[in-house]
């Protein structure tokens, strides 16, 4: 699978992924809402937390869904990108003008070939969002190390 059809995918693709707590639910979910706010989100991911409590550990169910926008953006260059090369066809088939029978399908050709490009920066932004929100649960409810990346040392240092 190429990169882009994975990014691509990505971009409208809803994803759970669980974490568990080492603090209480009250505590987990007041920590949480700290680290959420200093994550600098944007709004790309509709980030839905669902807590459970199984045995007396605090479990967090993350759900992540592509934001509305996103659809709407995405549906709304479907129908442009097909008005385009509905019009790009009819312009090379009847029109008397030669610059819009050839300007027009060469501006579709550049469009089509420049879209995917447009959805990997999506997919990478919205990608991006998540992890930034992954790392923010991680510092909430596991007590990682907010510094990223975290420090590492060599092999021979003491």
């Amino acid at each position: 699978m190429s990169e882009i059809t994975r990014i691509s995918k990505a971009l409208i693709e809803s994803r759970v992924e669980r974490f568990e707590s080492r603090h209480g639910l009250i505590q987990s979910q007041q920590r949480l809402a700290a680290s959420l706010a200093s994550a600098r989100l944007d709004g790309r991911v509709v980030f839905t937390p669902n807590w459970k409590t199984e045995s007396s550990v605090t479990i967090l169910e993350a759900r992540f869904d592509p934001a509305a926008k996103t659809q709407r953006f995405l549906k709304t260059m479907s129908i442009a990108i097909t008005l385009l090369i509905i019009g790009a066809v009819w312009a090379a088939m009847s029109s008397s003008e030669p610059a819009l029978a050839w300007l027009l399908p060469i501006f579709t050709v550049l469009v089509v070939l420049a879209f995917p490009f447009v959805f990997v920066a999506m997919g990478s932004n919205r990608e991006a969002e998540e992890s930034r929100i992954r790392k923010a649960i991680r510092v909430a409810l596991i007590d990682e190390d907010p510094a990223y990346p975290p420090p590492t040392g060599w092999k021979d240092e003491d």
